[in-house]
């Protein structure tokens, strides 16, 4: 990263280092992938900026399941303790080093699991809220979308998506309804996906 971008982003850096350290330890820095040939991405972090503006407009309540598709080291999972901490939470990363870093690190938290391995087999059938943060290629978002139509069974669902570059696969799919959000301090283009 060039000096001048993080001397521009140093409060961001700072206030996510910060909030990270009451769930362990701050979750800066980018998880090189391992698996590009499954069509896998280098796992990045949300800030919680983010996240405070990408959830403003979604309800969550006691009997959601959030699902957090490439928890990576997991700093979404904070954000979602921090403001649900008594609702269930399921981390899905393929990279099972990273998987077995971040489940030790929030192991103290009982309404969180991590799970290893392909999301698009391990969708929880009771997942009610997803959280996207670009994971992916197009085709396995494809695979993904298929998965949550199939796993919710006509039941509703809410993406949260986060740098949505695939967005078109939501798009074209008449089971689903895109919103893209428009507030522009965020830092990615992001959309909201309802399953109908």
């Amino acid at each position: 990263m060039k000096i001048s971008t993080v001397i521009r982003r140093a409060p961001v850096i700072v206030r996510n280092a910060v909030r990270d350290l009451k769930y362990g330890r701050p979750l800066g820095g980018t998880a090189k992938t391992r698996y590009a040939h499954l069509g896998a991405f280098d796992g990045g972090n949300s800030t919680w900026d983010d996240m405070d503006r990408l959830f403003a407009g979604i309800r969550i309540g006691a009997d959601d399941v959030i699902v957090d598709v490439g928890c990576g080291k997991g700093r979404s999972i904070n954000w979602f303790l921090d403001h649900y901490p008594q609702t269930r939470i399921v981390g899905i990363e393929l990279d099972p080093d990273l998987c077995a870093t971040t489940a030790r690190r929030l192991r103290r938290h009982a309404n969180v699991s991590i799970v290893c391995g392909d999301v698009t087999e391990l969708l929880p059938v009771d997942g009610t809220i997803f959280y996207v943060f670009n994971p992916f290629d197009g085709a396995v978002m494809a695979r993904f979308a298929e998965a949550v139509a199939a796993t919710r069974s006509g039941a509703p669902a809410t993406i949260a998506y986060l740098n949505c570059k695939f967005v078109d696969v939501f798009e074209s799919d008449p089971r689903f309804e895109v919103r893209m959000l428009d507030d522009p301090r965020l830092s990615f283009r992001s959309a909201i996906v309802t399953l109908r």
